[in-house]
């Protein structure tokens, strides 16, 4: 299957770096989409990263393009729709968030045939009657090789590991209500110093600060779990770390449980462990680095209150797990087609 990449920024790049090391028979890199059409710089910043380290495969580049050894060469576009009829690509990649590349995608007609799949559910791709959310691990029997539509969400990289600890615990006990706090780590919509953002808070200095922010995207966990509507609210505080987060939640449980009872719950669930996963070791962030596990349960973590409240935690790595699940979904989409 021909993919298009759309943006390589910190998704995007460790994306492409799954394509390239998967080296996956399914999956034909075939274009990149980049305002910045430069490909010595792209090159550069694919084969070097400050948090996740040097690719082992080198990318060299042409005067339009990727140069990846073993493969053919990838073209780099500044212009989406020349890069989509100048490959004719099987499934599209939209790493970009990109308010303008959703409005490309989801309206050409000769594309109409397409699949696409998105890093970021924007209000304008959720409302398109042929879209759906897909939670890697957790509702991949509503797509099969009929049901694939033509537009694919990923959700975000909290929802990604709330959502499937939900559906673990609810596959024995179901929560009635709770809270949430996830520890985030900085991306580039802070600044690095001081600067006038969307928000006063948002302004401030990614790394001198812990900033507290309410967490909006609760939409998405409606979805899943209906019957949680209005009974569960989180929010999320960014910390000065390149990469990693955690997720602290207080579940109040609709039947009496004890710790060893949740723990048994957690570690014997049919998430797959690849999506889900628990941990008993005292690790910190750092382990965590390239982990391509959605949710890591901290066992040292989990008690249990009055016989129905559930405190747990669990690890998530915000930029490489989710660049996984969107390979993941992409792997899938090639077998089902």
């Amino acid at each position: 299957m021909d993919v298009v990449l759309v943006g390589l920024g910190r998704i995007g790049k460790l994306v492409a770096r799954r394509l390239l090391l998967d080296n996956s028979a399914g999956l034909n890199w075939v274009g990149a989409v980049e305002l910045t059409r430069d490909p010595e710089l792209f090159s550069y910043t694919l084969n070097y990263d400050s948090t996740y380290g040097t690719l082992d495969t080198r990318v060299e580049h042409t005067t339009d393009s990727l140069r990846i050894q073993g493969l053919n060469d990838v073209p780099l576009f500044d212009d989406l729709t020349l890069a989509i009829e100048e490959t004719s690509p099987d499934l599209v990649v939209d790493c970009s968030g990109s308010q303008k590349s959703a409005e490309i995608l989801l309206s050409r007609e000769r594309t109409r045939f397409k699949r696409h799949l998105f890093a970021q559910p924007l209000d304008l791709i959720k409302r398109d009657n042929d879209s759906r959310v897909w939670v890697y691990g957790v509702n991949d029997s509503d797509f099969d090789r009929l049901k694939i539509p033509r537009n694919i969400i990923n959700p975000g990289c909290l929802n990604n590991c709330l959502i499937p600890l939900i559906a673990c615990l609810n596959e024995q006990n179901k929560i009635m209500k709770g809270s949430f706090v996830s520890v985030h780590s900085v991306t580039n919509t802070q600044p690095t110093l001081d600067r006038a953002k969307r928000s006063p808070r948002w302004s401030r200095a990614s790394h001198s600060n812990l900033v507290p922010a309410a967490h909006d995207s609760m939409s998405l966990v409606d979805h899943f779990f209906p019957e949680l509507k209005n009974k569960l609210v989180g929010r999320t505080v960014r910390a000065p770390v390149n990469h990693t987060s955690y997720i602290t939640c207080n579940f109040e449980l609709n039947e009496r449980t004890d710790t060893d009872s949740l723990l048994r719950c957690l570690t014997s669930t049919k998430i797959i462990p690849t999506v889900f996963g628990v941990d008993q070791e005292p690790l910190v962030s750092s382990d965590y680095l390239t982990d391509p596990r959605s949710c890591v349960v901290d066992g040292t973590s989990i008690r249990v209150i009055d016989g129905s409240t559930a405190l747990l935690s669990a690890w998530y790595n915000n930029e490489y797990a989710f660049a996984c699940r969107m390979v993941d979904i992409a792997n899938k989409i090639s077998q089902a087609s």
